[in-house]
């Protein structure tokens, strides 16, 4: 598996729309929040440019995450033979990240796009080799969910894959597999032997993964966790506090970001990471179709160790002597919790 990470959303974009440049047979694309204003990166010029030309060009799109899409701009994408779907189902969301070129360059992480997250950082990954086949299964079986006609696509659906490459790729909140999360964190957690470092934006734990690392602490795994300082999200930062407090009282070493880092991101002993679109909160786990990565290739873990290294050194340690508990947080940590099937 050849890779790439990009730790900016401009980064990955610029990436991405290379790719796109390069397509000779099909783009797929399968994304949370598409918007067309995105500071002179050109996606919906290029995707329409593209589809002229003859590539096969599917664009899957979650109805809520896109919702400011206008109507004519789909209608221009459609106009120049662009097959977009959109993924609608009550609470369900498709929070995925993923782009496909000519089957053979996957993009996969946590990138939208969107003017509003040029700044941010982020974690994508632009990966190639047998991990990529997979990947096209996945899409297609989202295409098919989404009322996706294509036979040549629906074929890919069915296609049974090797189990090293179902290893590596995690699917998860599509067909059957709504535990497929659960069992990955759960497994590499209590695997775990000196190191957990999570990196997410949104920490809204469920109370089996505050207690998988609890355990881990009591084993005398070193457990880190990194969340932005100020996220998108208020009532967000809110529950971060209120977590960071929790988690540093049963032994956790808890940072936040100066800036906003919407990646998300495992590492297990420097010897095992995760990359994907998953946040560790109850949409993720519950609701959300997402998909990841994972891998214990050397030089993969190192860059995203030396990655993960350099955020943290630009973050602050959460003291809990100097956190003023409000009365109002843990009613609006509650309040998120309660709300996730519907934000």
């Amino acid at each position: 598996m050849r890779y790439q990470f990009y730790t900016t959303s401009q980064k990955a974009w610029k990436a991405m729309l290379t790719a796109i440049e390069t397509a000779h047979e099909n783009i797929y694309m399968e994304m949370y929040i598409f918007d067309t204003d995105t500071l002179g990166y050109d996606f919906l010029s290029e995707l329409e440019r593209k589809a002229r030309e003859g590539v096969h060009v599917i664009m899957i799109l979650d109805i809520l995450g896109s919702f400011g899409l206008k109507a004519t701009t789909v209608d221009r994408l459609r106009i120049a033979g662009v097959e977009v779907l959109f993924f609608s189902y009550w609470f369900r969301r498709t929070h995925r990240k993923l782009l496909i070129i000519d089957e053979r360059v996957a993009f996969i992480g946590g990138v939208n796009i969107a003017h509003r997250f040029a700044k941010w950082r982020d974690l994508q990954m632009r990966i190639t080799g047998k991990i990529v086949a997979p990947i096209v299964r996945s899409f297609a079986r989202a295409y098919r969910e989404c009322g996706g006609k294509n036979p040549a696509l629906l074929h890919r659906a069915r296609l049974l894959l090797i189990k090293k490459a179902r290893m590596w790729f995690i699917e998860h909140g599509i067909g059957n597999k709504h535990t497929a999360l659960r069992m990955h964190y759960e497994t590499h957690i209590r695997n775990a032997e000196h190191s957990i470092t999570l990196i997410t934006p949104y920490l809204m734990p469920h109370r089996w993964l505050i207690a998988e690392l609890h355990q881990a602490i009591m084993r005398g795994v070193v457990v880190t966790l990194i969340v932005p300082a100020r996220s998108d999200y208020k009532f967000a930062d809110h529950a971060h506090r209120y977590y960071f407090e929790l988690f540093t009282q049963l032994g956790a070493s808890c940072y936040f970001g100066r800036e906003m880092n919407h990646a998300k991101a495992m590492l297990i002993d420097e010897r095992e990471g995760t990359v994907g679109s998953q946040n560790l909160d109850g949409l993720s786990f519950n609701w959300n179709q997402e998909s990841g990565i994972f891998f214990n290739t050397p030089s993969m873990v190192r860059d995203l160790k030396n990655i993960i290294e350099e955020w943290k050194h630009d973050a602050i340690l959460f003291d809990p002597q100097k956190y003023v508990r409000h009365w109002y947080d843990r009613i609006l940590t509650l309040l998120a919790q309660l709300l996730q099937p519907i934000l």
